[in-house]
């Protein structure tokens, strides 16, 4: 890979070894594995042919949404993405989603979209200013419906896990428990995000409704 310039990310540890494995003569830039934006930005800025990933950071869930965030940009269907061992000879080039828009990165064994549960009931955006938490933790409303509703929130919720939903600025305020049906980690300007959906348990319906009513977006 001498005559190419590369992007190589890891783990800084294994970033020497993998330095040996891509034959560094000063063309390759090194990023950590816990800064994919500004590996991103680079990408983007630079159009590099090749770009390496240790292949346990690709396996990540950052690792995954940063090949999605590259798969995704037109601009970059000639850069070649590589996944290379530390300690091993594996080597894979992982291919182009040609026509085809950026799968989301799904960090849950099943899935259950909120798309499924508004089939049976409206789902509405609502207004961005909207207070709500997640087990006591901030989190931002996104789109709401008497059966779920889906968030950007902590990312310490896992898939199946029972939370406790807290909507509005009132006293008291609207309380759901519901369950985590799936967590997504995405890649944003701002930094990596959670997008959380999760299903109401037993809701009540009416006080949601009266509440999606007062709080969705124009």
């Amino acid at each position: 890979m001498s005559d190419e310039r590369v992007i190589l990310i890891a783990a800084p540890e294994l970033i020497p070894a993998l330095r040996e494995r891509v034959g560094d003569d000063g063309r390759v830039l090194t990023f950590a594995d816990s800064e994919p934006l500004r590996a991103l930005e680079a990408i983007t800025a630079q159009h590099p042919p090749v770009i390496v990933l240790e292949r346990l950071f690709a396996a990540s869930p950052r690792g995954a949404a940063l090949i999605a965030r590259i798969k995704a940009d037109a601009g970059l269907d000639a850069s070649e993405i590589r996944i290379l061992s530390h300690d091993t000879d594996y080597q894979r080039v992982s291919p182009r989603r040609r026509g085809l828009p950026a799968p989301r990165i799904v960090v849950a064994k099943k899935v259950t979209t909120l798309d499924r549960l508004t089939r049976r009931a409206p789902r509405f955006r609502m207004r961005e200013d909207t207070p709500a938490t997640i087990d006591d933790q901030p989190a931002r409303l996104i789109d709401l419906s008497v059966l779920g509703v889906q968030l950007i929130g902590p990312d310490a919720v896992r898939p199946r896990q029972t939370v406790t939903v807290t909507l509005g600025s009132s006293e008291p305020p609207l309380t759901v428990t519901g369950t985590i049906e799936w967590a997504r980690l995405e890649l944003s300007r701002k930094g990596p995000i959670h997008r959380v959906g999760i299903e109401f348990i037993d809701p009540d319906k009416a006080a949601i409704g009266a509440f999606s009513n007062a709080n969705r977006r124009d």
